[in-house]
């Protein structure tokens, strides 16, 4: 005897995330009174962009001039439909269907001769693959008291940094870690994989979301993926003190 066909059941289109599994954990009223501008959506960036808007940040942009290659689908978030397009506009795509969340957009280099206005109540996120990017996104905005944040991998390594502009000192040691060539403008094959930058991309977000908590956050992070027992958190304790557990754990307060 022949069955009849069954009619699929119709799925509603959801266009907003149900945060309830996550609302004690990320404080979406708090983190959601800071906008985002994102430098670079490739291997950091396009990983950081997608955890964000899952984690319930809404007012992000993004900025990149590059568009997205086959050999991008692999270690970046970007499906292979995507591939010709412009990666902010790709990005765009990846958060409206995984998040509902609809981000601005910017395609085009960023450049001396365009300047950027820094705005109140807002991160800087730099994920350049180049220090000549980051410096130039940095010197545009290091006179405002502003958040900058930067993330940047190579081979197994990762590192990122969450500086306070207002701070003298911070800026003086971040700018100094531009001139250091630690990781990144690795030959191609050896730039990083698909775990290691979903690896640094929760933690840039997780630490952000710290930030705005007014919890312990790094300002410094340097790890490695493949012996995480060296890894190193150069801290900003906030009233409590940290518990170390054994690993490499240092503050400078």
């Amino acid at each position: 005897m022949q069955s009849k066909e069954e009619t699929p059941p119709v799925v509603e289109e959801v266009n907003e995330l149900n945060l309830s599994r996550q609302s004690k954990l990320v404080p979406v009223d708090l983190i959601n009174n800071y906008n985002l501008k994102v430098f670079g959506v490739g291997s950091v960036g396009s990983h950081f962009v997608k955890v964000a808007a899952k984690s319930g940040f809404k007012n992000i942009e993004v900025y990149d001039m590059d568009t997205v290659e086959e050999e991008n689908i692999a270690a970046q978030s970007f499906d292979f439909a995507h591939i010709g397009q412009n990666k902010v506009d790709a990005m765009a795509d990846i958060v409206k269907r995984s998040s509902g969340t609809i981000i601005k957009t910017n395609h085009g280099r960023v450049c001396e001769e365009k300047p950027i206005t820094p705005e109140a109540n807002t991160i800087y996120c730099c994920f350049f693959d180049s220090f000549e990017g980051r410096q130039m996104v940095f010197d545009m905005v290091k006179d405002f008291p502003v958040i900058f944040v930067d993330g940047r991998i190579g081979q197994y390594n990762m590192r990122h940094y969450l500086v306070e502009l207002d701070d003298a000192e911070q800026v003086k040691n971040y700018d100094e870690s531009l001139s250091t060539g630690a990781v990144s403008d690795l030959a191609c094959g050896e730039k990083a994989s698909a775990p290691i930058n979903v690896q640094i991309a929760g933690k840039l977000v997780m630490n952000i979301i710290n930030y705005l908590k007014g919890n312990d956050y790094n300002k410094v992070y340097i790890g490695n993926a493949e012996a995480p027992a060296t890894d190193i958190n150069i801290l900003r304790l906030r009233e409590k003190e940290v518990q170390s557990d054994g690993a490499s754990e240092v503050s400078d307060e």
